[in-house]
């Protein structure tokens, strides 16, 4: 077991005072908590997008193999960011982590986070009301379990076909249905 601050640098999203309008030729895509799946993938469809991020200073672009982490709500869902997309921005309401390539697989890192038994305990650790909140110091100090990397991408890999698995005895369950 080893801290998440250990194996990976935690970030908070960029501030936005006000409600994100969506402009369609913007140049960046804002990752919300929206837009997050459940299987640790940004749903880049229907994002947001904007001309300029608020704040001073160069916007905080979202670099491939980063994860975002959502910090409001009941769950608490984890993605990767994946390789050839458009310039991103996090959202205020998400954590960013930077994994370190040389102990932790960012794959492995979604992977875990997105674990039930990881959720509860993520959800133990949130504090506030009406809305339960991630302290940025709960997160940095969560245990994350911490096989060998080759074991890392081979349970990665082991959760990647029992996603596809499920998914095909949905799409047989709907073809029997039509049949």
């Amino acid at each position: 077991m080893c801290k998440l601050s250990d194996l990976a640098n935690v970030r908070i999203g960029s501030p936005f005072r006000e409600r994100i309008i969506h402009e369609p030729d913007g140049t960046y895509r804002v990752v919300q908590g929206k837009d997050i799946s459940s299987d640790g993938t940004v749903l880049l469809d229907g994002m947001v997008r904007i001309a300029a991020v608020p704040g001073k200073g160069a916007p905080d672009i979202l670099a491939t193999d980063e994860l975002v982490l959502q910090t409001r709500g009941l769950s608490y869902r984890a993605a990767i960011i994946p390789k050839d997309v458009p310039p991103m921005v996090a959202a205020g309401s998400l954590y960013i982590l930077h994994a370190d390539p040389a102990r932790v697989s960012a794959e492995y890192l979604v992977f875990f986070l997105n674990l039930p038994a990881t959720q509860m305990a993520l959800r133990q650790l949130a504090t506030g009301s009406p809305i339960p909140n991630l302290r940025r110091s709960a997160i940095e100090q969560l245990q994350v379990a911490l096989p060998s990397l080759s074991d890392q991408h081979q349970l990665v890999e082991l959760s990647r076909l029992v996603r596809r698995q499920a998914d095909i005895e949905r799409r047989l369950n709907i073809l029997r249905l039509q049949e």
